[in-house]
């Protein structure tokens, strides 16, 4: 996986804010699946597909940290959305 390759969310799933955590449904198999502030925080972001260094640079803005940080959080994550089926990768 490289930044300048693009992530989209998975059509598989609907979701639903709920008490401020991202909750959602895998429409195809029933799994349900609940995301953090910044799992909500990149779901969001992906209202449209968007390279992984875009919403690494996005997150860095919202989360004042640095890039080397954000990106040592944010990429194991979204590989493992991508694994899940959560997100797709192109």
């Amino acid at each position: 996986m490289n930044s300048t390759q693009t992530i989209a969310r998975s059509d598989n799933f609907v979701f639903n804010e709920v008490d401020g955590e991202l909750v959602m449904m895998n429409i195809e198999t029933g799994a349900y699946a609940s995301l953090n502030e910044t799992g909500k925080s990149i779901w969001q972001l992906l209202d449209a597909p968007k390279n992984i260094a875009d919403v690494v640079s996005a997150l860095v803005e919202e989360y004042d940290i640095d890039q080397s940080t954000c990106e040592n959080e944010v990429l194991p994550f979204i590989e493992n959305m991508v694994k899940n089926d959560v997100l797709v990768l192109s």
